[in-house]
C-alpha cells in the first residue's frame, strides 16, 4: 500500500510538473462544497456578545478583504508559498514529498496545496489511499476552475480548524485572542498559522512552549519569502503569545436570560421567519450564524447578579431570582434565574427560576385585589375589619370548606382603612375584599396587568396562594409603573441571518391601558407607604418607591416586588427543590418578604439606577386635590392629630376624603418605631 501511495504521489508530481493547470482529471462525482456551518451570536443591548451558539463545529464566516494581508502571508508561507503560482496541484512540492516519503520509507509529508487541502476537508476525507489522494487531485483541479484562487483562499481561511473548537480565522481571532480577526497582528497571525499543522498537539493554553516553537517556524517561513524583515521577526518571538484566556466550554454571560431568550426563539410562532417549528428553529439557532439581538443591560445585569451575591453569599442560602423590565417599554433589562448556573453540584442550578418555576406568590399580588376594588368604586379611606382572626363560609365547589384566615402573629387592627390595610399587610380585610370584588375580577385584571400564569378564580388569590412566574409579578410591576400601561416583556429586539439580514424585528410596544390612570395612581401612593412605613422598609432605596413585600406560609416563599417611574423589578428567595421553610437551623435567619428579598432589590435598583436621576411618580391627568390627612387613616386631620402624623396628599377629584378622624377609632395603633417588624405576611 505504501508503494502504491509513493507512485501515485510521483505520478501526480509528473502531471503538475509537466501539464500544470491544463490537466484536466474529471472527478467521478462533482464536488459538494456544503455551505459551513457558522456560530449564532447572542448580544445584549449595547451589542457586546452574551453567548456563542453552535452545535459541532465554532465558526464566523468572514470575507477575504476582512482578513488581514499579515495574516493571509502568514498561512500562505507555512501552507502553500507558490499558492498563486500552481494551478491546483504543485509539482515541487509534489517531488519535495515524493524525496522525503522515499527516504523515511512512509508517508511522512504529504505536498498538498491548499486548494487540496479544502478538496480534503470539504469533499473528499483524509483517507491516506491511492483512489483517495487522485480524487482529491482532481477535485482541487475543479475547485481552481470554479473558484479561483480568491474564492479557494476565503473558503479554505473559513473551514481550517484551529482548535479548541473554533473553526476559520473569524472564530479563531475570537476564541484566542478575543477580537475580530481584521485586528490581529504578526504574532497573532504567525501563531494562528502554526497551529494549523497540529492545533490539539500545540495548544496555547496547555502547551504554551509547543505553541511559541511553532510561531517562530511561522515567522521564518514569513522571513524566507521576503515577506517581513529578520528584526520583525526576532522582535515577536521574543513576545509572549498574547492569548486571552482559556476558554470555557458552554460560557455564557447571564446564562439564564440567555436561556430564556433561545426558548422564545424556538418556540414562540413569532420567530417564524427562522422556521417553521421548533426543531427547525432549533437548527438554524445552532448552525447559520444568526445574530440576536437583546434587550439586557449589562450594568443591570450586573447589578442583579452583584445583589443576589452580596444577599446570599453563604452555600447553604437558599436561591433566589431576578426579572426586571424598563416600564417605558416592556423590555426585560435583567434577569437572574438562580444563583449558579455552573454549579455542577447543584441539579436545579440550570432550572430557571425567574421563567419556568411557579410558586406561591402570597401578599405580593394583594395590589391587584386593591386594583380591582378602586375600579369598582372602593377608595384607599374606606374601612373593613380587621380582626385577628376571619372565617368565611364555604364556597362550593371550589371551597367546600369554610376559609379561615389570620393576620400575622394574630394580631387584631380593628378597622382599617385600604391604604393601612396594604402598607401593614393585613390578610383579614383583604379576604373580605375580594369577597366582595368577587375573585373573576382579580383573576382577569391580574391577566390584564401582566400575569401570564393561568389563574384560578378563587377567593385565595388575595392571599397569594395561585402559583405565578417572578416574571409575572415583574410584568405587573411595570404595568403599574406606567401608570396602568401595559406592555408584553420583551427580551429580543432583532434577529438578523448570516448576511445582515433582518429576519425578525420586534415592533416598539406603546402599551394597552389595562388600569384606570387614577386608580394606576392611588395604588402607587399606596404602595409607597408600604416602603416608607410598612413591610417593606428595607425595600427603600433614598428615591420614590412602591413595593410589596410577600411571605408564603411556613416561610416557603419570600418576596419584594417594586418600581420606580425607570425601573420595574421582582425577587423571589427560596428553595427550589420544593416547600422548605426557611427559618433557623435550614436558613441563617428567618426569612420573609421584608427581610433578603427586599435587602436585594434595594441592593440591586440603587446600583442599576446610580447614575439616573431620581424622579418622582407623575399624577394622572386628571384634577386632583390636596388635603391634609390623618398619615395612617386617610381622614381629614383633625385638632388632636399629632403634627408627626399630618401629611398633605394628592387624591383625584372626588376621591378626597370629607370626613374628620375621631378619636380613638379613625387611626389603627402603630406600634412604638413605627411598623411592625417585617415579617410573614401571608
Amino acid at each position: 500500500m505504501r508503494r502504491r501511495t509513493l507512485l501515485g504521489l510521483l505520478a501526480l508530481a509528473v502531471l503538475a510538473s509537466a501539464c500544470g493547470p491544463i490537466v484536466e482529471v474529471v472527478p467521478t462525482a462533482p464536488a459538494d462544497l456544503a455551505e459551513p456551518q457558522q456560530t449564532s451570536l447572542v448580544l445584549d443591548a449595547d451589542g457586546g456578545v452574551l453567548a456563542e451558539l453552535h452545535a459541532e463545529q465554532d465558526r464566523e464566516l468572514v470575507t477575504l478583504e476582512e482578513v488581514p494581508d499579515v495574516l493571509v502571508a502568514a498561512v500562505l508561507a507555512v501552507e502553500d508559498p507558490r499558492f498563486y503560482e500552481h494551478g491546483g496541484l504543485d509539482g515541487r512540492a509534489l517531488a519535495r514529498a515524493l524525496l522525503t516519503n522515499t527516504r523515511e520509507g512512509a508517508i511522512a509529508e504529504g505536498g498538498s496545496t491548499i486548494t487540496q487541502q479544502l478538496a480534503k476537508n470539504a469533499a473528499t476525507g483524509d483517507a491516506r489511499t491511492l483512489g483517495r489522494k487522485l480524487e482529491e487531485a482532481s477535485v482541487a483541479l475543479q475547485l481552481e476552475a470554479e473558484l479561483g484562487k480568491d474564492g479557494i483562499l476565503e473558503r479554505y481561511l473559513n473551514t481550517v480548524y484551529f482548535g479548541n473548537g473554533a473553526y476559520g480565522v473569524g472564530a479563531a481571532a475570537r476564541r484566542y485572542f478575543g477580537t475580530d480577526v481584521g485586528e490581529l497582528d504578526l504574532g497573532a497571525s504567525a501563531l494562528l498559522a502554526g497551529l494549523l499543522s497540529a492545533p490539539s498537539r500545540n495548544d496555547p493554553y496547555s502547551e504554551p512552549e509547543r505553541a511559541e516553537a511553532v510561531r517562530d517556524r511561522a515567522l521564518e517561513a514569513m522571513m524566507q519569502e521576503g515577506m517581513i524583515a529578520a528584526a520583525q521577526a526576532e522582535e515577536v518571538s521574543a513576545a509572549p503569545l498574547g492569548v486571552g484566556p482559556a476558554p470555557v466550554v458552554g460560557r455564557r454571560d447571564a446564562p439564564y436570560f440567555v436561556d430564556f431568550v433561545l426558548d422564545e426563539v424556538q418556540h414562540d410562532p413569532a420567530f417564524g421567519a427562522l422556521g417553521a417549528s421548533p426543531t427547525e428553529r432549533a437548527d438554524r439557532l445552532f448552525r447559520s450564524g444568526l445574530v440576536i439581538e437583546t434587550t439586557l443591560d449589562r450594568h443591570w445585569q450586573g447589578a442583579a447578579e452583584a445583589a443576589l451575591a452580596t444577599t446570599l453569599p453563604e452555600p447553604g442560602d437558599p436561591a433566589a431570582a431576578i426579572v426586571a423590565i424598563d416600564p417605558t417599554t416592556g423590555e426585560i433589562r435583567a434577569l437572574v434565574g438562580g444563583r449558579d448556573w455552573d454549579d455542577a453540584s447543584d441539579p436545579t442550578a440550570r432550572f430557571n427560576l425567574a421563567t419556568t418555576a411557579a410558586r406561591q406568590p402570597a401578599s405580593v399580588l394583594k395590589p391587584v385585589v386593591l386594583a380591582a376594588a378602586l375600579e369598582q368604586g372602593w377608595s384607599l379611606g374606606d374601612h373593613l375589619p380587621a380582626p385577628a382572626t376571619l372565617e368565611l363560609a364555604a364556597d362550593p365547589p371550589d371551597e367546600p370548606d369554610a376559609w379561615e384566615i389570620d393576620n400575622h402573629w394574630e394580631r387584631d387592627y380593628g378597622n382599617a382603612t385600604l391604604r393601612e390595610a396594604m402598607i401593614l399587610s393585613m390578610n383579614t380585610p383583604f379576604a373580605a375584599l375580594i369577597e366582595d370584588v368577587g375573585p373573576e375580577a382579580v383573576a382577569a385584571l391580574a391577566a390584564d396587568l401582566g400575569v401570564a400564569t393561568p389563574l384560578e378564580s378563587r377567593r385565595t388569590l388575595a392571599l397569594g396562594t395561585e402559583e405565578v412566574t417572578v416574571l409575572d409579578v415583574a410584568s405587573v410591576q411595570a404595568t403599574l409603573a406606567a401608570g396602568g400601561v401595559h406592555r408584553e416583556p420583551s427580551a429580543v429586539s432583532r434577529v438578523l441571518d448570516a448576511d445582515g439580514e433582518v429576519l425578525y424585528e420586534g415592533a416598539p410596544d406603546t402599551g394597552r391601558r389595562v388600569l384606570d390612570p387614577a386608580v394606576a395612581w392611588q395604588l402607587t401612593r399606596a404602595l409607597e407607604g408600604v416602603v416608607t412605613t410598612g413591610t417593606g422598609e428595607r425595600g427603600a432605596i433614598a428615591r420614590p418607591l412602591a413595593g410589596k413585600t410577600g411571605t408564603s406560609q411556613d416561610n416557603v416563599d419570600a418576596w419584594f416586588a417594586g418600581y420606580t417611574p425607570d425601573l420595574a423589578a421582582a425577587v423571589w428567595i427560596g428553595f427550589p427543590e420544593g416547600r422548605v421553610p426557611m427559618e433557623p437551623p435550614t436558613t441563617r435567619r428567618r426569612v420573609d418578604g421584608g427581610t433578603w428579598p427586599a435587602e436585594l432589590f434595594a441592593r440591586f435598583a440603587m446600583s442599576a439606577l446610580e447614575q439616573v436621576p431620581a424622579e418622582r411618580f407623575e399624577p394622572p391627568d386628571v384634577e386632583l386635590r390636596r388635603v391634609e390627612v390623618h398619615a395612617t387613616a386617610d381622614c381629614l386631620a383633625a385638632p388632636h392629630t399629632p403634627p408627626a402624623l399630618r401629611v398633605e396628599r394628592a387624591f383625584p377629584a372626588g376621591l378626597e376624603p370629607t370626613e374628620t378622624c375621631l378619636e380613638p377609632e379613625g387611626a389603627v395603633p402603630v406600634p412604638a418605631g413605627g411598623a411592625p417588624a417585617p415579617a410573614d405576611d401571608r
